[in-house]
């Protein structure tokens, strides 16, 4: 009896693919960790994210299918830090202790060794949604995302030792592409450096740091909290008072109130992505910020009541 109770519990295991010629099965929380992952893998990988990148990834709530595909991976990238509650009931429910975080060797944690921005001193519900551990938006800046591909490639080569020197390449090859390109972004955004913007949702610190705008105010009076009258009356009294034209929202975001803010200040709302794929034009990690500076570039640059 005791060995025919081995055995079951044996062939309940998850077992790693053994053929060196199988596809590695990646599940990436976000499309953007899929979108990098990519890079890293080329063919070696099949990749599934979780979240649709025109959502909200606070609030994304994982589907059985979800489940089933991380009970059947090999690995499972996310963003770390506690952007993506939903990460720990998932998790759970997949019921593998070599995915769980600290210590799962099976998944991999994007945030190691980034800088974070905002880490709270203090812990209050009062403040809003506040992040523990800082604010978990880093991969807008591309400094970051190069850490980003050196994690994926570099944990992967150690679970693939047999493909580890062609991760280390692709990810060195994703590497020089974001210093070429960060160069050609940062002189679209020289003219306007420290250009005051305001912003929905504060979702762009690293973004707004890397490339020299100021941040003056957010249409949420504090983090997830919707906007009051009386917060929106004060903040279109200073963007009036400090000339901002920008005001940064994302996709899922309700429209009505940057609409209303931009027509009592003059500012233009841009409808910004940090996820690939949220927009046809966001295919890929560069492309996506191709498509969220050509936006503000076009936006900032243009004479006050005019549009293309």
């Amino acid at each position: 009896m005791k060995i025919k109770l081995l055995v079951i519990f044996a062939c309940c295991l998850w077992v790693p693919h053994l053929q060196a010629a199988d596809k590695i099965e990646v599940v990436a929380s976000n499309s953007t960790l899929a979108s990098i992952a990519g890079a890293i893998t080329g063919d070696r990988a099949d990749i599934y994210c979780v979240a649709a990148p025109n959502r909200d990834l606070h609030f994304i709530e994982p589907t059985p299918k979800d489940v089933m595909k991380l009970k059947d991976s090999d690995v499972f990238i996310h963003a770390g830090l506690d952007l993506e509650a939903w990460r720990g009931p998932l998790l759970n429910a997949v019921g593998r202790l070599n995915l769980m975080w600290p210590a799962g060797e099976r998944q991999i944690d994007a945030s190691r060794g980034i800088f974070l921005l905002e880490v709270p001193e203090t812990l209050s519900r009062a403040e809003g949604d506040i992040h523990a551990y800082g604010n978990p938006h880093y991969w807008t800046d591309p400094e970051n995302a190069k850490i980003m591909a050196r994690n994926i490639a570099e944990r992967l080569g150690e679970l693939y030792p047999e493909d580890k020197e062609q991760f280390l390449r692709n990810a060195e090859t994703f590497n020089q592409k974001i210093d070429a390109k960060l160069a050609i972004w940062q002189k679209q955004m020289a003219p306007f450096q420290g250009a005051p913007v305001v912003v929905y949702h504060n979702s762009w610190p690293y973004f707004i740091r890397r490339f020299g705008l100021r941040l003056v105010g957010e249409l949420e009076p504090k983090p997830g909290i919707p906007p009051t009258a009386k917060h929106l009356d004060g903040l279109v009294k200073m963007m009036k008072e400090k000339s901002v034209k920008i005001i940064i929202t994302e996709p899922y975001r309700e429209k009505r109130t940057p609409e209303r803010v931009a027509k009592e200040t003059g500012a233009r709302v841009v409808t910004f992505t940090q996820s690939v794929g949220a927009f046809p034009q966001a295919r890929d990690y560069f492309s996506m910020l191709d498509y969220d500076i050509g936006l503000l570039e076009e936006a900032l640059g243009l004479p006050e009541g005019e549009t293309r």
